[in-house]
């Protein structure tokens, strides 16, 4: 599926989000950006992060900072002239706009190639001279007069019989059927120079969309090295058999909390062709891990590096999620019915001649703990059956056998006296103060663990007690629980 078409669709992983904040530096680039497929090929996805990496190298060197800086600039330049070109393929007479804008084009184009030449050695583009000698020949035609310049008119240089009529028509400025005839005249003689031109450019039309298209994906290119570089992405290894992360992060997420002055917790987590069942307690971070495995799977396969300090990653051949979509239930779906849809339609593409990657998002949540505990098991054991990566999260006991991984929760040095005075200083209090959210946050351990019990963590109401609910529901619910 191209990106544009992703676009159209909720975001409700961040990675169209993401994918905005990438900096392209031309029309055409951006234009290309939206149109990248997702690669399901180990080798085109290797071959662009060698050529990521390469230029990572290039623009990490800072005596190449000046250089880069004019090859932004020059890409700035770049005008998206395909459909002129589409049209001189097919042999149409150009207007005096559309010459201008090849003009123009073999102008930009020729310095745009010329700086990649330098920045690069001559290392990145094949055939370089070839188009080089395409640009000269073009500005040849358009540019008779050997200006220099992009602009374009209907030079004298291009007819004698035009340079008279001009004389003419100056001298004729008093004489209104004269002027009126050499007018005519000038008009049929620059329409047929413009033929003429179409005709001799027609020729190099190919190679000039070839060369567009060239510049359009190098500025992409560079676009993706500069992103890699500034997020801190590493360079993928694609594996067979298993995906393996260490220091997996969330960009989005990472950014908002280093700029409260917090501190990310980076995640280790490894899987292979099996479902996977992840619990842990509320606030945990487990929905925000279903997503940022989504956001750099995608990655991977766009193209791009991905949020880890090492990764080795498995190419699938569709990715599937089940989480909550406010689009469905604006459309009169309940949250179950819009979640069972997506689940039914998850299970019918399940296909073991193809390679998927399904992230479900505590599966049935929204109906009774009996029947939602029935459902994951029975999920689980319809993966297991196709051996599909997939992860599911839910607060249910599930005794189904299956890897299991679990949030570790609170930190073992958590301070109950800490807790005990946040207890007491609001039980006067409507609602939490902030404190108590951000002490909470910083005190929980988002590791994930491998955890062999079909029991959940019971933590929910010791977590509420932390964020200042109301004392009498507290108490209520423990007692509860006593009986």
């Amino acid at each position: 599926m191209k990106l544009s078409e992703l676009k159209r669709l909720p975001d409700l992983c961040g990675f169209i989000s993401t994918i905005q904040e990438v900096e392209t530096h031309s029309t055409v680039g951006r234009k290309l950006l939206w149109e990248s497929d997702f690669m399901t090929d180990a080798k085109a996805i290797e071959d662009e992060f060698k050529t990521t990496q390469y230029l990572i190298e290039i623009i990490s060197q800072p005596s190449h900072k000046r250089d880069l800086s004019a090859l932004q600039m020059q890409f700035g330049d770049i005008r998206d002239i395909l459909n002129t070109l589409l049209k001189l393929s097919a042999n149409d007479t150009l207007n005096d706009i559309e010459l201008f804008e090849i003009k123009h084009f073999a102008f930009s184009a020729k310095r745009t190639f010329e700086l990649i030449q330098q920045l690069t050695n001559n290392t990145l583009i094949d055939n370089i001279c070839f188009y080089e000698d395409i640009f000269d020949k073009v500005i040849k035609i358009l540019d008779p007069e050997n200006s220099g310049v992009s602009t374009f008119y209907i030079y004298g240089a291009y007819s004698q019989t035009l340079v008279r009529l001009r004389r003419e028509e100056a001298a004729y400025s008093e004489d209104p059927n004269l002027l009126a005839l050499t007018q005519a005249k000038i008009v049929e003689v620059e329409q047929e120079i413009r033929v003429s031109l179409s005709n001799r450019l027609t020729i190099y039309s190919q190679s000039l969309i070839d060369a567009i298209n060239t510049i359009a994906y190098t500025d992409l290119l560079f676009a993706k090295a500069e992103y890699a570089m500034r997020l801190n992405l590493c360079l993928p290894k694609i594996s067979t058999d298993k995906t393996e992360y260490l220091g997996l992060f969330n960009p989005e997420i990472k950014e908002k909390i280093e700029e409260r002055e917090g501190k990310y917790q980076c995640i280790d987590i490894t899987f292979g062709d099996y479902p996977t069942l992840i619990t842990g307690i509320n606030m945990g971070g487990k929905t925000l891990m279903l997503k940022t495995l989504y956001l750099s799977q995608m990655l991977f396969q766009y193209g791009f590096f991905v949020p880890a300090q090492k990764a080795h990653i498995m190419v699938v051949d569709e990715i599937m999620l089940s989480f909550t979509d406010e689009q469905n239930q604006a459309q009169g779906l309940s949250s179950f019915a819009a979640e069972m849809r997506q689940i039914s339609q998850i299970i019918n593409e399940i296909s073991d001649h193809k390679k998927h990657l399904i992230l479900i998002d505590e599966l049935a949540r929204t109906t009774n703990p009996k029947e939602g505990a029935a459902i994951v098991s029975s999920m689980l054991e319809i993966l297991q059956e196709h051996n599909v990566s997939s992860f599911i999260t839910t607060h249910y006991d599930i005794t189904t056998s299956c890897r299991r991984l679990r949030v570790k929760g609170l930190k073992d040095d958590f301070k109950q006296n800490h807790l005990l005075n946040i207890v007491q200083s609001n039980n006067h209090k409507k609602i939490a103060p902030m404190e108590n959210v951000k002490f909470l946050l910083k005190n929980i351990d988002y590791q994930l663990i491998d955890d062999m019990s079909d029991q959940t963590p019971n933590e929910a109401i010791r977590i509420a007690e932390m964020l200042g609910v109301n004392q009498q529901l507290i108490s209520k619910a423990k007692n509860k629980l006593k009986k």
